[in-house]
């Protein structure tokens, strides 16, 4: 393929440039970027004239899923939001209901230059499925939590052993996290239990982190810690995404600061 008149953003130096330049690409790999390339036999040519040509965008947290309650519940605390609003019409989603959905998010990420996406649901085989299916990047996982008891917590982690050992192995666009949900919703056993995985399978942490001010007394009265020491004291030495992480305060980011993060804000 080659992508002929684009303004191709690059990345030099530790600086950002657009440049006027054309890019030949063999198999999956850049070949050749340079000014006025001619096309080769059966090169299928792109005309990219007033477009621009970068790095596809990266979505680091999301539930792909949940395009469909876009612009269902506005103005709710998080707490009211996810107990009264999102939990109980989650209960009702089938296996079909997220497989079309993601496919919806799917389509509009890629329609819009996003070509990886971090999620973080469940029905987790179904979303691997429209991902296979439409050959996009990503790294998913089954949410783990075990706030509404111990039966349906061990239920989630069977759920995510089965996900991460039918995987293909043969597919480098699709990898994997262990994703306990938040602090506030995960008891010390299973954030134990979330490490002995991430250490078994080798795999990162990805978990909400202090997206609101009611998470900060309640991970104290849960944990007898801050949450910040929490995260230090379960998944200390391991690679950790944390969601939103709005609430930060400087003690936070001082206990933090050694450990191996990823912050999204």
């Amino acid at each position: 393929m080659l992508i002929k008149n684009g303004k191709v953003v690059i990345f030099e130096n530790d600086d950002v440039k657009v440049k006027d330049l054309d890019i030949r690409i063999k198999g999956k790999l850049i070949h050749e970027m340079d000014e006025n390339l001619e096309p080769e036999a059966n090169e299928k040519v792109l005309d990219a004239t007033d477009k621009v040509v970068m790095p596809g965008l990266i979505n680091t947290h999301a539930h792909i899923a949940m395009s469909i309650f876009r612009g269902t519940f506005e103005g709710c605390d998080l707490y009211t939001w996810l107990n009264e609003k999102i939990w109980p019409i989650e209960a009702k989603l089938t296996e079909e209901d997220v497989y079309n959905a993601s496919m919806l998010s799917i389509v509009e990420m890629i329609s819009t230059g996003t070509t990886c996406v971090n999620d973080h649901y469940f029905f987790s085989k179904k979303i691997r499925e429209a991902l296979e299916k439409s050959k996009m990047r990503a790294v998913i996982t089954r949410v783990l939590m075990d706030s509404d008891g111990e039966e349906a917590s061990e239920n989630r982690i069977s759920e995510f052993i089965d996900l991460y050992e039918t995987r293909d192995k043969e597919n480098s666009l699709i990898s994997y996290t262990v994703a306990p949900h938040g602090l506030y919703t995960c008891s010390g056993e299973l954030l134990k239990k979330s490490r002995e995985l991430a250490v078994k399978y080798n795999l990162p942490i990805h978990v909400h982190f202090l997206e609101s001010i009611s998470e900060i007394e309640d991970i104290k009265k849960l944990h007898g810690l801050d949450a910040s020491e929490v995260l230090k004291k379960y998944f200390d030495g391991i690679h950790t995404i944390l969601a939103h992480g709005v609430k930060l305060t400087d003690k936070d980011v001082d206990i933090l600061s050694d450990m191996d993060l990823r912050y999204i804000t």
